[in-house]
């Protein structure tokens, strides 16, 4: 059995940031995010080795993708009841929830390669989870490039989506990498604005929903960050969700890395949307130093 405790993805977009009070624009400030868990912090307590007889039933592995270092689930969900996924690789797991709404998740197993366990938890009460099926999976990815170019679970995206088809009309005609991350940088940082109104609605199973936050031009620190992902990959340009805590503000964050000329990035576009909005000027790629990445997506 599993014992999980949930840590609360928190934010604040400038709230008690450390340094001079003049590095915060009046957009930035009063944002607590109280309720959002997708990004949750999980502690193992203790795990009982066997695999218990469960109404879950059995979820499918599909590895046709697993070369490309991608995982698809198809499972069925109880809706009356939280199912969980842990991948493991070595001592490095992680989890995530498998929403009863859907029937297949698709994961980038992000560990590298090695001797992967992969595990369905029920569950039982509580912060308390059984594992009610646990399958091995031996993974050589031959390309890493297509962990931060396909759709995911956290970075969903498709053709059809209007989010898309707005990155391929920036795009148009553009040929380097830096380009295309400016042109939809700049869409981004001007177009959406944060969503005050979201954080009380917020649950631990939320997931962003790339054209959702498109349409409605608004969202937080998680959607903006998945966000600019999706429309980045769906040009060509590896693109990583990043998650945990930037120098200048206390609680847990979500933000992006991308690849520019062969090098990881740091890009913010919350940070950056509240500044440009209010007419202020800031630098699009930030000191890495400046961010401690707990995981990514």
């Amino acid at each position: 059995m599993l014992s999980t405790d949930k840590g609360k993805l928190r934010e604040t977009v400038g709230r008690k940031a450390k340094g001079p009070v003049k590095w915060q624009p009046a957009t930035e400030r009063r944002v607590s995010m109280k309720k959002a868990t997708s990004l949750f912090i999980i502690l193992i307590l203790f795990i009982i080795s066997t695999v218990s007889a469960s109404a879950i039933p059995m979820a499918t592995l599909d590895t046709q993708s697993i070369e490309t270092g991608i995982l698809s689930v198809l499972y069925q969900a109880p809706q009356t009841n939280t199912t969980k996924i842990m991948i493991e690789n070595g001592s490095n797991r992680v989890f995530y929830n498998l929403p009863s709404d859907r029937t297949e998740e698709r994961f980038a197993l992000l560990m590298g390669n090695g001797n992967y366990k992969i595990s369905i938890l029920e569950h039982v009460k509580g912060n308390q989870y059984r594992p009610v099926q646990t399958e091995t999976l031996q993974v050589n990815i031959k390309d890493s490039s297509t962990l931060y170019l396909s759709s995911v679970q956290e970075i969903r995206w498709n053709e059809e989506m209007a989010a898309i088809q707005k990155a391929a009309e920036l795009t148009e005609g553009m040929t380097t990498d830096l380009e295309k991350v400016t042109a939809v940088y700049e869409y981004m940082v001007m177009n959406i604005s944060y969503d005050y109104d979201k954080i009380p609605t917020l649950t631990s199973s939320y997931l962003p929903d790339v054209d959702s936050i498109f349409l409605s031009n608004k969202g937080i620190c998680y959607d903006y960050a998945s966000l600019f992902a999706a429309m980045l990959r769906s040009v060509g340009v590896q693109a990583k969700m990043a998650k945990g805590y930037a120098a200048r503000l206390e609680e847990y964050h979500a933000w992006n890395e991308v690849m520019v000329d062969g090098e990881w990035r740091t890009i913010d576009t919350t940070i950056d949307a509240a500044y440009r909005q209010a007419s202020q000027s800031i630098d699009m790629f930030k000191n890495n130093a400046e961010f401690s990445k707990t995981g990514e997506a």
